[in-house]
């Protein structure tokens, strides 16, 4: 069993960039329990003077997902719960469609993980009993806020020639 973090890789050259928000800035995190209170489909728009490249994985103000992304991640697990963003460039008049990732947050260490004195995680170790099934979750951790994704996903993903995404391989014990 391998799992790994999946990350916006915000060296992307060229990368776009949304009108109102910083991409590569601060996030806000919202999980699947926060499904009701957010709006079934959401419109932003890109700069005025953006690059041409948009990951298909985009970290920040929210968790976004190409739909290419979309599509690998339903295959793999079966409860995923998603709401549409539209990202508008009005200058070409164009729309690319993405979904914000709305995961359950799991407790999925180890007993192994080892920790500085400050609390912080020194070594992650994920539990290969707690994760059983799944496929792609999030920790329920304030310091590991990406999403943690099977070698069957990265795989997949990566056959699919994706853009913009760093994947980190975790240990599973």
């Amino acid at each position: 069993m391998r799992f790994f973090t999946m990350e916006q890789d915000k060296l992307l050259p060229d990368m776009a960039k949304l009108r109102d928000f910083d991409i590569c800035g601060p996030r806000h995190i919202f999980l699947k329990k926060d499904a009701a209170i957010i709006n079934p489909t959401t419109t932003l728009y890109l700069a005025e003077k953006t690059g041409e490249t948009l990951p298909d994985f985009i970290q920040s103000p929210i968790a976004l997902v190409s739909d290419t992304v979309k599509k690998v991640l339903d295959i793999y697990e079966d409860d995923m719960v998603f709401r549409s963003v539209s990202l508008v460039d009005k200058q070409k008049g164009t729309i690319f469609l993405y979904h914000t990732l709305l995961l359950d947050e799991k407790d999925m260490l180890s007993n192994q993980t080892e920790y500085y004195p400050n609390g912080s995680v020194k070594r992650l170790v994920l539990d290969s009993k707690k994760i059983g099934e799944h496929k792609i979750f999030a920790l329920d951790t304030q310091r590991f806020r990406n999403p943690f994704v099977s070698l069957e996903i990265v795989e997949s993903l990566l056959r699919r020639n994706s853009v913009g995404i760093i994947f980190k391989e975790v240990e599973v014990h």
